[in-house]
């Protein structure tokens, strides 16, 4: 645990008694310590505000981010009938200011300006927000943060507008195949439970929906004493606890009534049947649901997680091994789905293959044999009960910072009494093998519902789908209800269960040894009760080997001090290359093998803290890499690598893999429009690009000799890129390195064989246009500027640009003029070679071209205003300065980092050193420069893609070209 607090800190505490309560450390039974050296300084304290407010507050002085996260205990089902959508839209309003901060854009331009990010979420019984900025900026966020709960202004022409805004929402998920299943489940669903209500709402709902409608809701709703509030900072305990009390002691207190709703979601004539729905992409997904007895759902024995834990496994003699053995499946997840109050389903999801899909009822079947196996089997084995807390106390002990903490605690602490916290939320507390039982006892055919989502190909004399006789009211989704038959009633109770499913075995990746292969030196831990980390790290990474095979640089960590460590070896190869479709599908196809024949060894692995990764490198070669805790490593390395050389080819999974892929290709035609224009920009800008369209034309003539020709010369000359770093000796880094190239076998080739895709500079005769149509509903824009060959100057200066741009940008295009949901600005570096700035607008009410227009005119009025920015620069400059002083929060991040630096910069440790130096002395006459040769109509390099959609309600406000008579 971390520490708690006493001393000095007391005093402050003593003297804000009649303002709060803080548990003393005999009220807080909650003990575990963490071990990592860096968090040795952390402290905490659990407090409840006069007004009921519970908070859990971290004080760590060496985060490079502070936050806080707000979880109020209502949500979407307090909604009323005549007013559907009321909590997602007042959730939209909060942002939209208050009392002591009125302007729209205050809360956000103070968030994104220092360096941070913000954001929330609706959910049916509760709504969370959300931001994470940098440390200086903890206490302002704060203050204006808190104002959300005490005096928002809800002003009738902010209303008028987010209207739209919530609109664009719902019609952007219209085509989420997602959201149509789940509202299908709302269409079957008791209409007196709120899970059957329209909770998204859109502009037909909104419109009942007046000023006065949300303040009475927020005022008899948002009540301090069923709020949970999380915040972290690097400020001493005693004064987080200052500015909590300060800042949300005024939160009114209302006495909330506990929201009661119907035990049960599903109508009774629903249970006991399958559900068909049409999807809009070609899925073949299957899902069996049960609503969970209430009493079943406790946080001490946690039943259906120790349940799904059992049947969602993938190893040896899993259920899904046994599916995979008999072609049925690709993918199965097995647990407890939180819907909200005591409202949970147990489900079982599967991607069922072709020759799944068409023998379902065998699907379902096996499923009921495997549960009867875990009956026949006997208790539920302690052993995995103990495994389920080592692993979790492993990763307690060993935590290291990283973004989003507030977030994820404050989402814990909503279900579990400070006392305990987060003791329940963590653990499982009480082994019950007898609950388990009871749990499964209750997952019988008659109260299943059995989800299919997949296209009718009866046509092609593929799967044939009942007729689809219903609709859903909002997301229009088609869909059947067929009772199951008596004869699907009788194979699914089976007498006995299948043999070939069982408990799994003990997981042989559980470390029993973390310990560091170098200790801290005793001033490196004194450093650590300060403010900062030992800047040890300034130490760079090792050169071990440099020859015509390639590269390793290794880094023994001497920063975290924690058991992990990171392999991470790229293996270029002229096999792949970023020109040639038929190379990439090969590629795609090659990893599904590797992937298959890894999976019953990765699952315990990943679960026991130990993750592989096997991808393809940028179209030019193969990634393989190793995560985690370190002492098992080599073991999964040797396991990993030798399927990557041997991943046992067969024509009938070949057969599979390769309609499964055609799948994923051809569904990229259904993503959102915004994506599919970015794909066209990828097209702009690399002279060697392969879109998905034509890698959907190249799978259909590869064969499986194709595949094994591919496979067998792959690796027959490639060059390595190889990183080892963390808790790791040079020693291991080259035995890893040896094992890899032992392995692998082969030659070199040289590296300019390799060379990543070449990023091509946009024309300067003019701007350019593509338009794109597409068969989805909706129009975007992407819109580019080319600033030229990246250097540590123009990367400064973009960066500044980009930050000052962004707030204005959203708030002008999505909160002012309501052009869209999803709207964007940033900048990016393609390919590590070149800078662009781009914009992204994805709209259901407004045509590209018309987007294209009020992109110009903005950027025209930010070149404007740009020179009477001086406040706003130079605490973006700040911020931006406090990031490059702390380019990683833990040591993964500093892995990845190290990386880069060792490869993409060149070898060039002093990357961040000269960015920091362009920094101090970049000032804002320098940045209005920049800005006006890039966004400036001088500048020709640029380049819009504009997509149309099918639906005729989104040019329903459209120019129409017409003749004119002479």
């Amino acid at each position: 645990m971390a520490r708690s607090v006493s001393g000095a800190s007391r005093s402050l505490f003593d003297r804000l008694a009649p303002r709060l309560r803080m548990l003393s450390p005999s009220e807080d039974l909650f003990n575990v310590p963490i071990l990592t050296p860096s968090l040795k300084s952390r402290k905490t304290a659990k407090v409840i505000l006069p007004n009921g407010m519970k908070a859990y507050i971290i004080s760590d002085p060496q985060t490079s981010m502070s936050g806080a996260a707000l979880a109020v205990e209502t949500g979407s089902w307090r909604d009323e009938k005549q007013y559907e959508g009321t909590a997602h839209f007042l959730e939209h309003m909060l942002f939209l200011g208050t009392e002591k901060y009125p302007k729209e854009y205050e809360y956000e331009r103070y968030i994104t300006d220092n360096n941070g990010n913000m954001n929330a979420y609706t959910s049916s019984d509760h709504s969370l927000y959300y931001f994470e900025v940098t440390p200086k900026a903890l206490e302002g966020a704060l203050d204006r943060f808190s104002e959300f709960f005490k005096r928002p202004l809800f002003n009738e022409s902010c209303v008028e507008r987010e209207m739209n805004a919530v609109d664009q929402e719902y019609r952007k998920n219209i085509e989420s195949d997602g959201w149509r299943v789940l509202h299908v489940r709302k269409d079957l669903s008791d209409p007196q439970h709120p899970f059957s209500y329209f909770n998204t709402g859109n502009l037909e709902t909104m419109k009942k929906i007046d000023p006065a409608v949300l303040k009475e809701w927020y005022a008899k709703y948002y009540s301090a004493e069923i709020m949970n509030l999380v915040v972290v900072g690097k400020e001493k305990l005693d004064v987080l606890v200052e500015w909590v009390s300060r800042y949300f002691d005024a939160v009114p207190s209302k006495a909330s009534k506990e929201l009661e709703v119907p035990v049960s979601i599903f109508r009774d004539d629903v249970k006991g049947n399958w559900v068909y729905i049409e999807p809009l992409k070609d899925l073949r997904e299957l899902a069996l649901t049960w609503e969970i007895p209430p009493e079943l759902t406790d946080m001490d024995s946690k039943p259906a997680s120790l349940l799904g834990h059992v049947l969602g496994h993938e190893g040896e003699h899993s259920l899904l091994a046994l599916l995979k053995k008999l072609h049925l499946a690709e993918e199965l997840s097995a647990g407890k789905s939180e819907l909200g109050g005591r409202n949970n389903f147990f489900e079982i999801s599967l991607s069922l293959t072709e020759h799944g899909l068409a023998n379902r009822e065998l699907v379902v079947e096996l499923i009921f044999q495997a549960m009867q196996s875990i009956r026949d089997n006997g208790e539920y084995p302690k052993y995995l009960y103990d495994e389920l807390n080592l692993v979790a106390e492993t990763q307690y002990k060993f935590q290291q910072q990283s973004r989003g903490s507030a977030t994820r605690y404050a989402t814990l602490l909503r279900k579990e009494d400070l006392s305990t916290f987060p003791m329940k939320s963590l653990f499982v507390s009480k082994f019950s093998p007898g609950r388990i039982r009871d749990l499964l006892d209750t997952l019988v055919p008659e109260t299943c519902v059995i989800t299919v989502v997949a296209l009718d190909k009866s046509s092609e004399g593929g799967f044939k789908s009942p007729k689809l006789d219903r609709k859903e009211q909002w997301m229009e989704a088609r869909y059947a209800l067929v009772p199951f038959s008596s004869e699907e009633l009788h194979r699914w109770k089976p007498s006995q269960g299948n043999p070939e499913v069982r408990y799994p075995v003990p997981n042989p990746f559980i470390p029993d040894n973390l310990q560091l292969v170098n200790q801290p030196p005793s001033e490196v831990v004194a450093s650590l009760e300060g403010e900062q980390r030992a800047a040890a790290n300034s130490r760079p990474p090792v050169l071990l080997k440099d020859d015509p095979r390639g590269q390793l640089w290794c880094h023994t960590d001497d920063e975290f001090w924690v058991p992990e460590l990171s392999y991470s070896f790229t293996i270029k190869t002229p096999s792949i290359r970023p020109d040639n479709a038929k190379s990439l599908v090969l590629a795609d196809l090659y990893l599904r093998f590797v992937h298959e024949r890894l999976n019953q060894i990765s699952y315990p692995a990943h679960y026991a803290g130990l993750s592989y990764g096997v991808s393809v490198f940028r179209s030019v070669g193969i990634d393989v890499s190793i995560s985690g805790y370190s002492q098992k490593a080599d073991k999964l390395l040797a396991e990993v690598l030798d399927r990557v050389v041997a991943p046992g080819l067969t024509l009938r999974e070949f057969e599979i893999f390769k309609e499964s892929l055609s799948r994923d290709y051809k569904n990229a035609a259904k993503d959102p429009p915004v994506r599919q224009a970015f794909e066209r920009v990828s097209q702009i800008m690399y002279k060697q690009y392969v879109p998905m369209a034509g890698l959907a034309h190249a799978i259909d003539n590869i064969t499986f000799e194709d595949l094994t020709h591919f496979v067998g010369t792959l690796y027959n000359r490639h060059y390595i890129e190889g990183f080892v770093g963390g808790n790791v000796l040079p020693k291991s880094a080259h035995s890893a390195y040896d094992l890899l190239v032992a392995k692998l076998g082969g030659t070199s080739c040289l590296k300019e064989e390799v060379k990543l895709t070449e990023v091509v500079p946009l024309s300067v005769a003019r701007p350019q246009l593509h338009r794109l149509q597409l068969d989805v509903k909706g129009n975007a824009i992407a819109w580019i500027a080319d600033c030229g060959p990246k250097t540590v100057e123009l990367v400064t200066g973009v960066e500044l640009l980009g930050k000052l741009m962004k707030e204005p940008f959203y708030s002008e295009l999505r909160t002012v003029q309501q052009t869209g949901y999803l709207v964007h600005s940033g900048t990016m570096v393609a390919g590590n070679q070149r800078m662009f700035v781009q914009t992204s607008v994805q709209s259901n009410s407004h045509n590209a071209r018309d987007l294209l227009s009020r992109i110009e005119l903005f950027l025209e009025t930010f070149l404007r205003d740009l020179p009477k920015s001086e406040e706003r620069f130079e605490s973006l400059k700040a911020s931006v300065l406090d990031r490059l002083l702390h380019p990683y929060d833990n040591l993964a991040a500093k892995n990845r980092h190290l990386a880069r630096l060792s490869f993409e910069e060149n070898a060039n440790f002093d990357y961040v050193s000269e960015r920091i130096r362009c920094l101090e002395s970049y000032t804002l006459a320098d940045l209005v420069s920049l800005a006006q040769a890039i966004l400036g109509r001088d500048n020709r390099a640029r380049a819009a893609v504009l997509t149309s959609g099918n639906d005729p309600e989104n040019t329903a406000f459209s120019y129409e070209e017409v003749g004119a008579k002479l």
